[in-house]
């Protein structure tokens, strides 16, 4: 549990200094990796920051969203519950750490829902895509579905729709699937 807050405590560091910096990049390459780590150790709490560090990549890089005033207030918000959920991390209180990250998700969220353009949540989409991730590092179906929150269905569509089901399928078991995960994460 030790290494795992500290993985945590690290890509929430990250997160808060990416979101501070609005540096969309580094928020998708932190929610990428922050995957792959979730998916190696299936972690929920890891994967909730990957989830939001997409989600705030997608809602930077959407002017109508970066540039309206209700962004600028909600941002500030957002910064105020990651702030809170790192010294939540600080004093080993996971469930304050849940709950912060669980009020930048329903942030993330409500802005989505008042100025977004499309039907579909990013939220939502951040799931499916992050479980398809986690599908493809060897994670079975249920595993990646519940990782992220994402339904087996949207997933199953999802994958459906990418070339992931035209690839053959894995062939080892969990033991070398694990330790492909954990070279892949290595070498990065």
């Amino acid at each position: 549990m030790v290494e795992e807050k500290e993985l945590l405590a690290g890509f929430l560091g990250k997160l808060r200094q990416a979101f501070e910096k609005q540096d969309t990049f580094a928020l998708r390459e932190l929610g990428n990796k922050a995957i792959e780590e979730a998916a190696l150790r299936n972690s929920k709490a890891i994967a909730s920051i990957a989830l939001v560090a997409y989600c705030l990549h997608k809602l930077h890089s959407k002017q109508h969203i970066a540039r309206h005033k209700k962004w600028f207030s909600l941002s500030r918000e957002i910064g105020l519950f990651l702030g809170k959920a790192a010294y939540a991390l600080q004093e080993d209180d996971l469930a304050a750490f849940e709950q912060n990250m669980q009020k930048v998700i329903s942030g993330v969220q409500s802005i989505d829902l008042q100025l977004g353009n499309y039907v579909g949540s990013i939220f939502e989409k951040a799931r499916v895509k992050y479980a398809s991730t986690a599908y493809s590092l060897g994670l079975g179906l249920g595993q990646s579905c519940d990782l992220t929150g994402a339904s087996k269905k949207e997933l199953l569509r999802y994958i459906g729709s990418t070339r992931m089901a035209d690839r053959e399928a894995v062939t080892f078991g969990i033991k070398e699937r694990l330790q492909r995960l954990k070279k892949r994460m290595q070498a990065e």
